[in-house]
């Protein structure tokens, strides 16, 4: 099937990217980036459980979080994270909009969101074993953290909870209430923010009503508690109107 996920990809930077789908649509994986700083970075995912109709892709998002689970030098970029939004066409290529969320200056970027467009093509249908990213905790387990709270849109009007489950490599999960659906999320934020200004978050979930993969990316502003979030959609289409595939607003939301 043209359409599978699972397996290993490789865009044309040369960066590799290994996901495996499991229940109900989730993703995980990881990332092995050759530009820029490099390392194994964890993903998680999510893409429409359901088959999509003839002549259109899958929809698929996916959340990076640039801090390597295998050793390396520290550096700035550590604590930025990545939505990927958009489909895996029935061709076989994965198309998406790389909206990259940098919370601090590093390497001749400053402080932004930065939009790329990024084609992946798969070159094996098995992704290759991933590294270990978690200190897992017992279930139920959370921590105390800036962004674990409940958050109140000022428009639109959302809600939003969020609690961190691993420090380490901030892992979260959360609720939101949008457009009257509930939409669990996962994901990741950046948790060594000591001396930084903004806290970076990308998390993703499912939209059931409208069959939508749905992410989360932006930051906290540590100074006024102010959350700033793109929300992205992935929309299923045609070969012709690719242009449609990534839906982007913005959200404004502040500590309940």
């Amino acid at each position: 099937m043209s359409q599978d996920l699972n397996g290993s990809w490789v865009n044309s930077y040369g960066s590799k990217m290994d996901l495996s789908v499991v229940d109900q649509g989730g993703i995980v994986g990881q990332y092995s980036s050759t530009t820029g700083s490099t390392g194994i970075y964890s993903v998680i995912g999510q893409c429409s459980p359901n088959v999509p109709m003839t002549g259109y892709g899958l929809p698929v998002v996916l959340c990076i979080y640039w801090h390597p689970v295998n050793s390396e030098t520290p550096d700035e970029s550590w604590h930025w994270v990545s939505t990927y939004c958009g489909q895996l066409l029935e061709t076989g290529e994965l198309s998406v909009t790389n909206s990259l969320v940098a919370t601090c200056d590093f390497n001749g970027f400053s402080a932004g969101d930065y939009i790329d467009k990024l084609s992946f093509q798969k070159v094996s249908s098995t992704p290759d074993p991933f590294v270990s990213s978690s200190n897992a905790k017992p279930e139920g387990y959370t921590f105390n953290n800036p962004i674990a709270s409940e958050w109140i849109g000022v428009n639109p009007d959302v809600q939003l909870g969020l609690t961190v489950t691993d420090s380490l490599y901030g892992l979260v999960r959360g609720v939101v209430e949008y457009q009257d659906t509930i939409i669990i999320l996962r994901g990741f934020t950046d948790t060594a923010v000591d001396g930084l200004g903004r806290q970076s978050i990308s998390v993703c979930g499912y939209m059931s009503g409208r069959d939508v993969p749905l992410s989360l990316s932006g930051w906290l502003d540590l100074s006024n508690n102010s959350l700033q979030l793109s929300r992205w959609i992935a929309n299923a289409t045609s070969p012709d109107n690719v242009y449609y595939q990534s839906d982007v607003e913005s959200w404004l939301l502040s500590k309940k």
